[in-house]
């Protein structure tokens, strides 16, 4: 799986899981995070997946520098950190 796919596939989950509206079948890069509904708890559970699937956490994530807006934006801090991570 790439990086994409690992992240879509976790934020899916969360979203089933936690929030009160489905995960939309046409979400892109550009899908807001704040409309899927997840909340701080969730946000939480989601980063602690990504964590699990792919051995870390994004400097800026951990560090509260940034927080993704966006499905891609998200997607881009993992791509961005797998790089260094290499």
């Amino acid at each position: 799986m790439t990086m994409r796919e690992i992240v879509v596939q976790h934020v899916a989950e969360v979203v089933e899981a936690h929030s009160s509206v489905p995960f939309p079948d046409d979400a892109t890069d550009e899908t807001k995070l704040a409309d899927l509904w997840l909340d701080s708890v969730a946000y939480t559970d989601l980063i602690s997946r990504l964590e699990e699937a792919v051995g870390y956490i994004p400097t800026v994530i951990l560090d509260g520098a940034l927080y993704p807006e966006t499905i891609g934006g998200l997607v881009s801090l993992y791509e961005n950190a797998a790089e260094k991570q290499s």
